[in-house]
């Protein structure tokens, strides 16, 4: 025997290879994410498990919201590859020069595509706010440093009280929920 014949052979990944030409037009400017490629592996290897099992409803609703993140993401990029495109139009008709009345409508343009950038960012990372939970805690707070001027440390439990709600709210908002 020899030594490539007495060893165990640990099983290989499977390897997937796509060719460009294969790739429709429509296809080759999409990017995926980790997260997606490590979904549809699991999926290929849930398949066979599936199949006996009869998991394909499951399937079918992840297929579903891939296709429609997918197609969003697509609108997305169509979106900034137009606003990319106006911008770069922007730009070249100022390095070319411009007239006054060309500069106003440049400066107007500009404008109007970074208060679009805006919204889109506000409506993104600031459109949700929690309410303050802890609101209670802190009118009492206020209270009674009002009634106790001069002996504000009378007002310590409350501020314990406080700084528990806020860390549990911290917590609770770190954990998603």
């Amino acid at each position: 025997m020899g030594a490539g014949q007495s060893a165990e052979t640990a099983p290989q990944p499977e390897v997937i290879r796509i060719n460009r030409e294969e790739i429709p037009e429509q296809y080759k400017t999409v990017g995926v994410s980790t997260a997606v490629v490590k979904r549809i592996n699991s999926q290929q290897q849930a398949s066979p498990a599936a199949a006996a099992g009869g998991g394909g409803a499951a399937t079918s609703e992840e297929a579903k919201k891939l296709k429609a993140e997918l197609d969003r993401e697509r609108a997305e990029k169509t979106r900034l590859r137009e606003e990319m495109a106006k911008l770069t139009e922007l730009q070249a008709r100022r390095s070319t020069g411009t007239t006054t009345t060309s500069l106003a409508e440049d400066i107007e343009d500009r404008k109007r595509i970074f208060d679009e950038t805006v919204q889109r960012v506000e409506k993104q990372f600031f459109s949700y706010q929690r309410e303050n939970v802890c609101s209670d805690n802190e009118a009492r707070i206020l209270e009674c440093i009002d009634q106790n001027k001069g002996t504000v440390l009378k007002c310590k439990p409350l501020a314990e009280i406080y700084e528990k709600c806020v860390t549990d709210f911290r917590k609770q908002v770190l954990s998603g929920k």
